[in-house]
């Protein structure tokens, strides 16, 4: 009897100490665990940025060809035959044929409307009518909203460019008020969520100094890396072009910014390219207007990738999740109680911020079925140049999916609404070997079948 009970006490011990092992064990595996992640040198075929090409609103059939190429089209709405009046029906449904096949295309659109879009333009006699059709067209676009990257001022001069206008003629007070005429017009008449770029920086400063679209107004350069004042558009007395260009740096985060190059030359190098898009914070490019700059960045090396392919990536916004901090084990009872504590780390090495229009979602999901959790994370409408964000994030877990058995898959998805689907109008994020579907870029997984303490727990699985 002595023996059996001193076996008992044996066996009890050791089993004490297994469950007290056990206990240890899950306390340690069930800390917090970190993955770090590193960008990818893919190109990412993500919305409103990148290369553009130029399309003329009469030619829109020609959108869906383009789309094959391009995220981002410069709408050109030619108006040269309609000086005198207002524009007539069949103009006005041209242009929404071209914001519908843009729509349908998934591709975003740069607007920019002129009186012909050659030199020695002819402007309607009185700059009211200018603004009246501003109106017309406004009403347009907004029901487009949506599908509009920037709307460039166009209208006055040859190509819409602010050049060579009757209208830029006298005093500089008196072209001031034309210009400002222009913007308030459209300032009046777009919706507000749309945002405008002029020619040049110092059009900016001007702006602001009247309150004219405040916070939405960015900058277009057609004369980019073209001389040592971009053809003019550094013409500022007070501020050469490393002034400009610091003072973009500063002022023109989050704005539309974008151009095109008319010539090569020792400012298209690029290196310097680079460089002064990062000041820039440039998010579109023409990519025909001048292909002897595009072919010769494609023949150089900026690091691993041609410099065609490196510019490119960096145009706008380039997003990558550098760092994922959660715990490592999970209970059914932990996933539907206290859900998920998600500590991440997300860097954008574009040369523009993520356009405000975005929303950030977690997504917890088990095979068809997806919960979306919007998250506040404002700093990444700020950042570019390869800032970064870090986050504090819980995610909520219904009860039905933390008491499934499939896995559970955790991920981002960074889009206009949680219930967008098609990944082209998503954000895909610049990760090696994250996998990306219908919009939600997959961070990591809960597997099910691990046994712990005798209770079933959820292990977590890092891509």
């Amino acid at each position: 009897m002595r023996k059996l009970k001193k076996c008992g006490i044996y066996i009890g011990i050791i089993f004490l100490l297994l469950l007290l092992g056990l206990a240890a064990g899950y306390q340690v595996l069930s800390k917090e665990s970190t993955g770090q992640f590193q960008e990818t040198n893919r190109r990412l075929a993500n919305p409103d940025r990148g290369f553009y090409i130029q399309v003329n609103s009469r030619n829109y059939e020609t959108i869906s060809d383009v789309a094959k190429e391009v995220r981002v089209i410069l709408l050109g709405f030619d108006i040269e035959d309609y000086i005198e009046g207002d524009l007539p029906a069949e103009k006005l449904a041209e242009l929404e044929n071209a914001l519908k096949t843009a729509r349908k295309e998934h591709v975003s659109v740069i607007f920019r409307a002129a009186y012909g879009f050659h030199g020695d333009v002819i402007e309607p006699d009185r700059i009211e009518e200018m603004g009246r059709h501003i109106e017309q067209i406004s009403e347009i676009l907004n029901l487009y909203e949506d599908q509009i990257l920037v709307v460039q001022a166009g209208m006055l001069g040859d190509y819409g460019e602010w050049h060579s206008s009757r209208y830029l003629e006298g005093s500089e007070e008196e072209q001031k008020q034309s210009r400002l005429y222009i913007l308030e017009q459209w300032e009046n008449c777009l919706a507000p969520q749309i945002k405008v770029a002029v020619r040049r920086p110092r059009f900016i400063r001007e702006a602001m100094e009247e309150g004219v679209l405040a916070g939405r107004l960015g900058f277009h350069d057609d004369g980019l890396l073209a001389s040592d004042t971009d053809l003019g558009t550094y013409d500022a007395p007070e501020m050469d072009r490393e002034k400009e260009l610091s003072w973009m740096e500063e002022n023109l985060t989050g704005q539309v910014n974008g151009g095109e190059m008319p010539m090569s030359g020792e400012w298209s190098t690029p290196e310097n390219a680079d460089r002064e898009f990062a000041k820039m914070h440039i998010g579109y490019l023409n990519l025909k207007y001048n292909e002897e700059v595009i072919n010769q960045w494609a023949v150089e090396k900026m690091g691993e990738l041609d410099a065609k392919s490196y510019l490119e990536n960096h145009l706008g916004y380039r997003l990558f999740l550098s760092e994922l901090t959660m715990r490592s084990l999970y209970s059914e009872k932990e996933l539907s109680q206290s859900g998920i504590k998600i500590k991440l780390r997300l860097c954008n090495t574009g040369y523009a911020s993520l356009p405000s229009h975005y929303k950030v979602f977690l997504v917890a999901g088990a095979g068809e079925e997806r919960v979306y959790q919007e998250v506040a994370i404002e700093e990444l409408h700020e950042i570019s140049n390869g800032e970064s964000v870090e986050k504090e994030l819980e995610l909520q877990i219904p009860k039905q999916l933390a008491a499934g058995k499939e896995t559970l898959e955790i991920g981002l998805k960074i889009a206009r609404d949680a219930d967008i689907e098609e990944g082209q109008d998503c954000v895909e994020l610049a990760n090696e070997g994250f996998f990306y579907e219908k919009g939600v870029n997959r961070m990591a997984s809960l597997e099910r079948e691990a046994q712990w303490f005798f209770r079933k727990r959820s292990a977590m699985v890092f891509p």
